[in-house]
Order: structure tokens, then C-alpha cells, then sequence
């Protein structure tokens, strides 16, 4: 029996409630179908429009088999690329982010332009087109201050996601927002447990004190059931509402994407990064 076949077969057969089948985390050609089917035909966040602050600001990532490059044109508007020059195929960005008035390719030294465009390849034989050989495009869009790209071919329609989430994003100016910490955290397991643990909070007390300072440990907080029965989530989203903030539970028919407004606890203080009381 075929992989795809196999994982179909223990979907439909899974019981509610319980964890998947063991091949879901540890069989690499489930690993493969995942990458297939979810990672390079979804929308995936990859940044922040701040960490691309002017025109010639890059950021890297590596989605799979798939280097993508990420910069903001002249024109102010963040492109997506294959980061791939079209001559060898090597990678034209090798650094995680950076700054360049063009994109040269460091093997051959092809010239692009910020918008993807081949500006210069020499030594070409006579009657190459250089409009031909632009860097291959990578679905992007940004909402609210947060980047989107999907490699598929025909890539979802953005439209619906945008219409629901960008009034929760928007009074929060979060394009005008600037990094002050990053870290990298390499998780040493299966992407699903990684998921898993982020859309539950059962561990939270043991695990996560300093969060259950200021966030609600209650399922109904984050989870898709009871939020519209919680008495302090309904009061919540009444306050913010009334204040023109949307804030009310809303979830894609397909459950693809959701948005909620969730409160902090009340005696949550909120400090500034000097560690003084905002």
C-alpha cells in the first residue's frame, strides 16, 4: 500500500480525541506528503513588513527543497522569489537577511533587479532576452503588517483570509512596528508536535508560568468550542467592540484560518522594554 493511500486510510479510521497514528510523526514519506500537500500549497507566514524597512531590505527562508527570498522594489511593495539564479541555479542571497541596491548572483554575478527582473548577464550569445530569465515569483501578499507566500502554482485566493483578519491587525500598526529580540528555537521532532503544542495550553502552568501571568489557561480562549459561552470572553469582545476593535471569534468554513481578540488576565501589568510600568 502507498503512502498517500495508507495516511488516508488511518484519517478516516482515527478516533476522536486521541493523537495520530505513529507513521504521522515519524514516517518520512508522511514527511513528504506533508510538504506535497500542506507546506508547499498553503499560505505561510514568513515575517513582519518592518523587517523589510526600506527599498533593497531582504529576508531568506527555506520552505522544504524551496530557498525563497523576500525584498521590498523601489516602489515600496515586497516581492517574493525563488532564490535560485535562472543561469546555474545558484543562490543569489546566501545571507538570512540584508541590504542590496541589486541581486547578484555571487556565481556568475547575474543582476537583478528588486522587482526580479534580469538586468545583466555577460557574456550571453547573440539574441539572448534577458526579459526571459527575471527570477521565478513566489506568491506573496502582506495584511496588516504580516507577510504571506504560497509556492504553488495556483495559489489559493487570498482575498477571504484578508477581509477577516486585516480589521484585527490593522489598528495595531504593526508595519510601523520594529524588531527588538529575535531568537531561534530548532525543535527536534515532527512539525505536527510542534503544532499541537502550540494550539493547546494544558501544559501551560507546569510549563509556562511567566505566560499565565498575564494569558487565560481556559480552553475557551484560543479553543474552536465555548468561546461564545464564556462569560469574561463575551465581555471582552463587547468592551473591545465598542471601541471599534473586532474582536469576536470568526473561523474559516474550511477551518483554514481564524481571529479572535483574546484578554489578558486583569491584574496582568504591562511593562516596557526597560522593565519600568507602561
Amino acid at each position: 500500500m502507498d503512502a498517500r493511500n495508507d495516511m488516508l486510510r488511518l484519517l478516516q479510521s482515527r478516533k476522536q480525541g486521541y493523537s495520530l497514528e505513529q507513521p504521522f510523526y515519524t514516517d518520512p514519506d508522511y514527511f513528504k506528503l506533508d510538504m506535497e500537500l500542506i507546506w508547499h500549497r498553503d499560505w505561510l507566514f514568513i515575517g513582519h513588513d518592518c523587517e523589510l524597512p526600506k527599498p533593497g531590505s531582504y529576508i531568506t527562508v527555506q520552505i522544504g527543497d524551496y530557498p525563497v527570498v523576500l525584498v521590498r522594489d523601489q516602489k515600496g511593495r515586497i516581492n517574493a522569489f525563488h532564490n535560485s539564479c535562472r543561469h546555474r541555479g545558484s543562490r543569489v542571497c546566501n545571507t538570512d537577511k540584508g541590504t542590496a541596491a541589486k541581486l547578484v548572483c555571487p556565481y556568475h554575478q547575474w543582476t537583478y533587479e528588486l522587482d526580479g527582473r534580469l538586468l545583466f548577464a555577460r557574456q550571453m550569445a547573440e539574441g539572448f532576452d534577458k526579459s526571459q530569465f527575471g527570477l521565478k515569483p513566489v506568491a506573496c501578499e502582506s495584511v496588516g503588517g504580516y507577510i504571506f507566500i504560497c509556492l504553488a502554482k495556483e495559489p489559493a485566493d487570498f482575498a477571504p483570509m484578508r477581509a477577516m483578519i486585516e480589521p484585527y491587525l490593522l489598528p495595531h500598526r504593526l508595519s510601523e512596528a520594529k524588531v527588538a529580540f529575535e531568537s531561534t528555537i530548532v525543535e527536534k521532532g515532527n512539525w505536527k508536535l510542534v503544532w499541537e503544542n502550540n494550539r493547546e495550553c494544558y501544559h501551560c502552568a507546569g510549563n509556562h508560568p511567566e505566560l499565565c501571568k498575564t494569558f487565560p489557561e481556559a480552553p475557551t480562549v484560543t479553543g474552536v468550542q465555548g468561546a461564545d459561552s464564556d462569560p469574561e470572553m463575551l465581555a471582552h469582545w463587547a468592551k473591545c467592540e465598542a471601541a471599534g476593535l473586532p474582536s469576536r471569534f470568526r473561523i474559516d468554513p474550511a477551518g483554514q484560518y481564524r481571529a479572535t481578540r483574546a484578554p489578558l488576565l486583569r491584574d496582568a501589568v504591562s511593562y516596557t522594554m526597560s522593565g519600568k510600568r507602561a
